[in-house]
């Protein structure tokens, strides 16, 4: 008998420990909103939070290198040193935590902010491009194996961005 409720004793400690109740999932915007909660994004390149269609816990803090050079001279009055050619920085973040260091992707075409590309070799030789309608604030992202196909892509996603602070000014008024 004693050995009967010592077990149940144990299993109704151990159904505590393991089955504590159903976790819920998180999802892409409240890890952003942990972060926005902390004052982690206030940075002039954190411009924009862009999350996927499909949410799997990623998310994208994008923001174009002209308007971080604008935000900065509007706080300081001062011009800042160009950050260089026009290009894209982009944070990529999984579950609240940055995944390495922001990349820069470069415009596609000089007359167009609406296309910006990335090349790199690994794990394989490919291109990233990140297709955006700023006045929506939708985007596409295309993954190319440029071993494969220059023109079909090995992968796509797509999203919609969205302002982070209410200074930045990039959008048109009819998307903000």
């Amino acid at each position: 008998m004693a050995f009967v409720m010592k077990t149940c004793a144990l299993l109704g400690v151990l159904a505590c420990c393991i089955v504590p109740g159903v976790a819920t999932a998180q999802t892409a915007r409240t890890y952003f909103s942990e972060l926005r909660a902390a004052k982690a994004l206030g940075h002039y390149g954190d411009e924009y939070v862009c999350f996927p269609d499909e949410d799997k816990g990623g998310f994208d803090i994008v923001a174009k290198t002209k308007d971080i050079d604008k935000m900065m001279t509007a706080a300081t009055g001062v011009t800042p040193k160009r950050l260089g050619n026009d290009a894209l920085v982009v944070k990529r973040y999984f579950k609240g935590v940055a995944s390495g260091q922001p990349s820069l992707f470069e415009k596609v075409s000089k007359d167009s902010d609406e296309e910006w590309g990335l090349d790199f070799k690994s794990p394989f030789r490919g291109k990233m491009v990140y297709l955006f309608n700023w006045t929506t604030g939708r985007y596409r992202l295309e993954v190319f194996n440029l071993g494969r196909s220059k023109t079909l892509p090995a992968a796509t996603s797509s999203g919609k961005c969205e302002l982070i602070h209410p200074w930045s000014s990039a959008l048109p008024d009819s998307a903000k």
